[in-house]
């Protein structure tokens, strides 16, 4: 089996009793059965602990799983931030949800993907503060491939650079992020009409364009619409303030941004927009990690059912999302944004959107609506943003490019995804990535 990780979370460590938010609290908890067994052997011995364990443990139709607190926390999790299994128990005899978190592994056939979810604080303090590229290492051990009835065999080999191809586009610091987005959505859709019609063997030509250096891969925007852009993510924002929130004080984040963008006239909002572009100048790497993530998470997943535009439409639009938010957060700290707000943000969207089902299903099919069709996307996006001049040209009047990040940066301006030579993996490799 040929397993593709992302280098950069090879440094993660939990921060443990020093998390800012952990990741002990959660709807619910299942039980793998080897777990199961474990703890059957430690009620056995009918010791307080094992009572109270026998207290903590629910089983219905067969499926054991932890009663969570009212309100949320597991059990176990101590006072001091500490998982009381782990302690006395070790970290062998946690359960596997609890072992692999934030630990990620997706497998199409004889590939094995792992990342780890942005939910975790810790996994966003490394991303926040690494600002180069993501880069793919790549190993291979002797496990089976895996087997899957409805895997679009035919597509899978074929999908694979085209998948490594929008990651590099998501990473290439030529494009402001708008263009970026205009180029992953139109090519998107193009990709998507090639698997609608089985054509295949045409996906290689969709990305021939990009391998002579052109970060634009010949593709470009419409013609300027007035005032399309503002209404698109007036719409979206709107959209965002009535999902269902696990912690009120989101829901609360939301509908304040929300409030502070309704009043603003749409001068206003474009001059905020590139006021916190030119302040995030040298930090819009964030917002591309953050469109990465889901990209490398969820893109190969067209194997299964086909669909590939929808996937970056999401990606994309919660990245666009993502900086609106930004920008109204920066307004109202008196035009101050930390890298540890952004981790803040990052981290309660991915809890309460990106990691909700049914938030992320409302959205998917809200997105599929009209009102955010092909064409209109791009004429939001193709609309540059440009103060309202007072014939005063002392400052910027359009988006600023990224600054380059580092000599290594400056030398290749164009990010890609670098893809090591294959390495073996020992072959009682877990499917997380560590050892059994």
């Amino acid at each position: 089996m040929i397993i593709r990780s992302l280098a950069l979370f090879d440094r993660f460590k939990c921060a443990g009793s020093a998390c800012r938010d952990t990741c002990c609290v959660r709807d619910k908890l299942v039980l793998d059965n080897k777990t199961y067994f474990e703890y059957q052997r430690v009620i056995a011995k009918g010791d307080a602990f094992g009572r109270r364990m026998v207290a903590s443990i629910s089983e219905r139709n067969g499926v054991a799983s932890f009663r969570m607190r009212d309100n949320g926390e597991c059990p176990f999790l101590m006072r001091n931030g500490l998982c009381e299994l782990y302690v006395r128990l070790g970290p062998d005899r946690i359960c596997e949800t609890c072992r692999k978190f934030p630990t990620f592994a997706k497998e199409y056939g004889n590939y094995r993907e792992i990342g780890c979810s942005f939910s975790c604080p810790e996994v966003l303090r490394l991303v926040l503060t690494h600002p180069e590229k993501f880069e793919v290492r790549v190993r291979e051990n002797d496990t089976e491939p895996v087997s899957f009835s409805n895997l679009n065999a035919k597509l899978l080999p074929l999908i694979y650079p085209v998948r490594d191809r929008f990651l590099e586009i998501a990473q290439d610091r030529r494009n402001t992020l708008r263009k970026t987005a205009t180029v992953l959505l139109k090519l998107a859709a193009e990709v998507q009409s090639v698997i609608d019609r089985k054509a295949y063997d045409e996906l290689a030509s969709l990305i021939a364009p990009f391998e002579a250096g052109d970060p634009m891969g010949g593709i470009t925007g419409e013609e300027p619409a007035t005032e399309v852009r503002e209404v698109l993510f007036e719409k979206l924002l709107k959209l965002h303030t009535g999902f269902e929130y696990k912690r009120q004080e989101n829901a609360a984040r939301i509908s304040r941004a929300y409030k502070t963008l309704r009043p603003e006239s749409f001068e206003e909002r474009r001059a905020r927009e590139l006021d916190f572009a030119w302040y995030m100048n040298n930090r819009v790497y964030e917002y591309r990690k953050w469109l990465f993530y889901l990209l490398h998470r969820d893109l190969l997943d067209v194997v299964f059912d086909g669909k590939f535009y929808p996937r970056v439409r999401f990606a994309v639009l919660t990245t666009l999302c993502l900086f609106e938010l930004g920008s109204l957060e920066w307004k109202s700290r008196d035009k101050q944004f930390t890298p540890q707000n952004q981790e803040e943000l990052f981290r309660n969207y991915a809890r309460e959107i990106d990691d909700n089902p049914k938030n992320v299903a409302r959205l998917y099919k809200k997105l599929n609506g009209s009102a955010y069709a092909l064409p209109k996307l791009i004429l939001a996006l193709s609309n540059p943003i440009k103060k309202p001049t007072d014939g005063a040209a002392a400052e910027p009047l359009e988006e600023p490019v990224e600054e380059p990040i580092g000599e290594k940066a400056a030398e290749t301006p164009a990010e890609t995804v670098e893809t090591p030579p294959v390495e073996q993996a020992p072959a009682d490799e877990a499917p997380d990535g560590s050892p059994q």
